[in-house]
Parts: structure tokens; sequence; C-alpha cells
């Protein structure tokens, strides 16, 4: 996984999407793309590394955006 590549994250509540936002500079939010489920409807897209503590109850799922779709790098949802 490439550091800087560009992710896209997904939220549990849309109350998680706006805390990420607030804690990760440059995160923009987004309606979640359909191939991606989330149970809110929107995500996070960012770059960079996903700082620790923001992998909590909030975030279900994190992906890296490659040339061929979307790749599962963290699944929260255990």
């Amino acid at each position: 996984m490439d550091p800087d590549s560009e992710k896209v994250a997904t939220f549990h509540s849309h109350y998680g999407a706006m805390m990420f936002k607030r804690r990760v500079k440059g995160a923009r939010l987004e309606p979640v793309p359909r191939s991606l489920s989330s149970s809110c409807g929107t995500c996070a897209f960012f770059s960079g590394i996903l700082p620790s503590e923001l992998i909590n109850g909030n975030l279900e799922a994190v992906y890296e955006i490659s040339d061929s779709g979307f790749r599962l790098i963290l699944d929260n949802n255990e």
C-alpha cells in the first residue's frame, strides 16, 4: 500500500464522517460510490496515512483507490 495514494473511508454514521474530516487534513466528504456499501451514505476521500486514533467505532472501512477500482485495506466491522 502506497501511503500517499488516495483512499476512501466509509462510516457507520454521518457524525463519524464529520469528525474524520475535522481530524484529517485535506479530507473531503462526498456520497459513497455505488460500488461500496456504507451505513450512512457519506464517505471521506483522503491521502496519506490514517491516524491510528481514528480507527474507532465510527469507521466502517478504508479502501485504496486504484486504476481497477477500490481495494479494501481495512475492515473495521469486526
